[in-house]
Formats: C-alpha cells, structure tokens, sequence
C-alpha cells in the first residue's frame, strides 16, 4: 500500500498544481472528478500489470489510478511508452485530465503496451540480424564470434577483428580493410561488417591459393570452389561440413535453396541458377550471385523497417498533436524529414529524451495555449491591462525578440497590494528527462510605461518561467537558484533584471536530476504593489 499511498500524494500535487506547504502563490484546490471507467475496465489494466490482486488500486478514481499505473511502471525499461502515456494522461491540464485518464485506462494503455511489444520485437530482431552479419564476417577468417564481437559497437567488432589479424601473415587483405574501416565512418565499418570483410576474406585466400606452388591448376580450382561455398555458406549462416564443401555446385545451390527463408531474395535467385542447367550459372551464383542476393534482401529489409518507421512516428505525432505536445511534433516532424538511420534512432531513444529550443519563429515550437490559466485558481487578483481581454495576456506577437522578429509577449493589471499573482500556462511538454547537466535558459525583457501608461516598470522585472513536473512539483517551489543567485521564482526577480534591454536567466537544474517536465508556465508574482506590466520573453531553452 505504500504506492498508493504515494500516488495519492501526487494526485493531490498535481490537481493543485503547486508543491504543498507553498508560501507563495498557492491556488485554490479543486475537486476531484468522479471516476468515468468501470470497475471492469480497470481490473483488466491492473491484471496487464500483474496488479489485479491490488483490488486498493483499482477503486480508485481514473486519474489517481493511472498515476498508481505510472508509479509500477515508472523506472521499468520495458514499458517507457506506457509510462509516457500515463503521465500524458495524469499531467495534462486540469480540464483534459479526467478525459485523458479515461482515454488512457480504456485505449491508450492497450495501445503503448503493444508500442513497447513491437519496440522489444524490432530491437530482437536488429540484434538477431547484427548477430548474423557479425558471426558471418567472422567466420570468413575461421573465428566463431564469441561475445565480445556479438555485444558490443560496430566499432567495437572491427577494433578486435584489426587486434586478431594485426599478427596473422594469413590476412593481410582482411587487416588493411579493418584498418580503413577503423579510422572511418560509421557507415564504413556497417560495410565492412555487411560485405567488406568477407571480400577481403576471400582476395586473401585466393591470393594464398595462387601462391601455392605445390599444387596443380586442377588442386587451385578445387579449393577456390571451396573457399566460395564456405564464403556463400557463412554469409547466410548455414552450418559448413565438409560434405556441404564437396558437393557439386548445383547440389549445393539446392541446399541453399531449402536453407533459407520462403521469398527471399537469396532462395529466388537460388531457384533461378538451379533450373539452369549450365555450370557457369552455378558457379556465378556461389562464386557473387547469393552474395548479391543477400544484399537485396537487406536493402528490402530496411526498407521495410523505415516504412514502419514512417507509420510508428505518424502515429507518434497524431497523437502528440491531439495531447498539444507541439515540441514533440516538432522533434518527429525533423526526425521524419531525416535520413532513415535519423528516424531508427529518434523513435528507439531519442522521443524519449527531448530538448527544448524556440525563438517562437516560423517552423519553431510554438506555444500550446494563449492566455490560458495554467491550474484551478491559478489567477489572483490580476485583470487585463486593456481592451476587450478577459484576464492577463500570455502569447506570441511579432514583436521583436532577441533573435528574430517574433517573441512571447505577458501583460497583466495587479489591482491588490497584499495578495495578486497569475500563472498562465504556454507549453505542453513530454519526454523532457531533466539530467544533472540540465539547464533552463531564456532571455526577458521587461517593459516601461513608454509601451503603455498603466505599465510600471518594476512590475514588469516580476515574471519567471515555471515548469511542471509530473511528480506534481514544480521549478518555482524547488528553491533552486539562477545563475545570478536569485530564486527561480517569479516574486523573486522583481528588480533582479533590467527594464528595456534583454536579461539572460540562465537556471541549473541538475538538483532536480530524474523529474520529467509536463508543463511551461510563465508567471507574474508581486504580493505587494499594483498596476500594469508588460514583457517579452524569447529563445526558451530546455537542455544539456
């Protein structure tokens, strides 16, 4: 019980929006909504978890539940989608919440569980395939690829293939290839790995076989057709016997017809050499054909995969968009117009792990709401500063930023002088992992009373960026201070920047190392004084 009594806890922090115990800013608590899903449905969550027997956690209300959910699941590898989408569900604004929770309990989760099913099968499969690849390329030198050239880089694989060939006289083409492939690119050791070393291989064991002086013409030409069958054979992982070496060529591209996988490229054009009934067809089959083959059906492969790919991260940014996460549109939208090794790598670790930077210019990230409420009771005491406006202003103007022409304008009237803030939400953010080396950045300017006369310049030095965590926690109740030694906290700029230029705050998060960002909020906060302010705020950074 003790999870539950921890995500109750967080329930709490998180409806309310603010740290509990908070001195300043404190907004009303609102009421829970009553829970929209059955009983039934949420047992049956639970039971995917392994929690059916926790009868505690499935009475709960759909949006504590899912937090319960999250908790379980929270620091399990295996379930990161399922994680991402509850704390999309349980951290998203007070009036989408219950919806989300609902959504999450009878769709969403099914859904990111099956993500994360088909994330484990697609890194099975790429480990199956970079194991193949590896212990054929290995095996071209008589080495069985033990663990160390299985598990680790590519890198990794060449450096120890270079280490067992630098003192073979037998290898000396294979030794120059690792050679060039170890002080490339990434790309030429995947070659190398694919084909390249094989090749080598090969030019290696046909140079030998020509240097042998002790053997005939006929002797040289029976261990080239050898040396190719054992090349074809590793290349495609099929056990080599010395009856499998002896068989005549045809015999032998059957085998290899019935070795390998229904509609493969390899076993097609296997079909085709063996309805041939000449000797120079088979022998060019062995000798480059399956290795040509083979190469075909990679390229299918990863084609395959990147149309996959493609569809997986279309889904990704539906359902980002729906959420108005446009930070993470906008990672996938780059990751889509990248190369497919971009997109492999963004959907297999880098969603998880985002940053944050706009200047609010065209193709940035733009804000998710304008002039909104960040929670229930999240305005005190602060009106418009003008017009026809219903509250406190916060949204992207083209006014001119520090860089570019367009920034993040906040405006308000304070009319008490003992208790008046307002927190107007501007972002919803996902799959922001804050680290030790984190850092929030952002450059301000407040304004005077030259751009309006109810501004009061001091007024204006009062507004911070807040972010929300979905632990319930955020940044301005966290004490943490900027690199100006001043506390992140809206109160706690007045006067700490200068009126009319552009200020840089700069504020180290590392303190809060593991918390996962669901919100952007900007907020004015000043118990004691009154009148208008009015700002800018420009190139917001969330980032190592």
């Amino acid at each position: 019980m003790k999870k539950l009594a921890l995500a109750a806890g967080v329930a709490v922090s998180l409806v309310l929006g603010v740290q509990p115990g908070s001195a300043l800013a404190a907004p009303t608590s609102v009421v829970l909504a009553a829970s929209q899903a059955s009983w039934d449905q949420k047992l049956a969550v639970a039971v995917k978890f392994g929690l059916g027997d926790d009868f505690a956690l499935v009475e709960l209300p759909d949006r504590d539940f899912v937090i319960g959910i999250w908790d379980h699941v929270k620091d399990d590898p295996e379930h990161v989608e399922v994680r991402v989408a509850a704390e999309t569900a349980f951290a998203a604004a007070p009036e989408d919440t219950d919806q989300l929770s609902y959504e999450f309990i009878i769709t969403e989760v099914y859904a990111a569980f099956d993500r994360d099913v088909e994330r484990e099968r697609q890194e099975a499969e790429a480990k199956r395939q970079s194991d193949l690849a590896r212990s054929a390329a290995a095996a071209s030198i008589d080495v069985v690829a033990d663990a160390a050239l299985l598990n680790g880089s590519d890198a990794d694989f060449v450096r120890l293939i270079w280490e067992r060939v630098a003192d073979d006289a037998k290898w000396p083409k294979v030794k120059a290839a690792a050679r060039a492939a170890r002080d490339g690119a990434d790309s030429d050791r995947t070659a190398f790995i694919a084909a390249g070393m094989a090749a080598a291989a090969r030019q290696d064991i046909d140079d030998r076989i020509a240097a042998d002086e002790a053997k005939t013409e006929a002797e040289k030409a029976l261990e080239r057709a050898r040396a190719s069958k054992k090349l074809a054979a590793n290349r495609i992982g099929m056990p080599v016997t010395d009856e499998l070496l002896n068989l005549p060529d045809r015999d032998f591209i059957i085998r290899v017809w019935n070795f390998t996988p229904d509609g493969s490229e390899v076993q097609a054009a296997a079909i085709a050499a063996t309805r041939s009934l000449d000797p120079v067809v088979w022998k060019a089959y062995i000798d480059t054909g399956l290795h040509a083959a083979v190469e075909r059906d990679i390229q299918i492969a990863l084609e395959r995969k990147y149309q996959a790919d493609r569809a997986l991260a279309q889904q990704i940014k539906a359902t980002a968009t729906k959420n108005k996460d446009l930070n993470l549109v906008y990672w996938t939208d780059k990751a889509l117009a990248g190369t497919p090794t971009q997109l492999d790598d963004f959907l297999r670790a880098g969603q998880y792990d985002l940053d944050l930077s706009t200047s609010f210019g065209a193709g940035e990230v733009l804000p998710s709401w304008s002039n909104t409420v960040a929670w229930t009771g999240g305005i005190v005491n602060v009106k418009p500063i003008c017009c026809t406006l219903t509250g406190p202003e916060l949204g992207v103007r083209n006014e001119p930023g520090h860089t570019g022409s367009t920034s993040l304008m906040y405006s308000g009237l304070d009319n008490n002088t003992t208790k008046s803030y307002a927190y107007l939400k501007s972002m919803a953010l996902s799959r922001i992992t804050v680290k030790s080396s984190t850092r929030l950045s952002y450059w301000i300017y407040p304004q005077s009373n030259t751009v309006r006369p109810e501004v009061k310049p001091a007024n204006s030095t009062c507004v911070a960026i807040d972010l929300l965590f979905s632990d319930g926690k955020n940044l301005r109740d966290s004490l943490l201070k900027d690199t100006k030694g001043n506390r992140a906290h809206p109160a706690f700029q007045c006067n700490k920047v200068t009126v009319g230029k552009w200020n840089e705050i700069v504020v180290p998060l590392g303190a809060l190392a593991g918390k996962k960002v669901t919100t952007l909020v900007v907020g004015y906060d000043q118990p004691g004084n009154t009148g208008g302010y009015r700002g800018l705020i420009d190139d917001i950074k969330i980032a190592d």
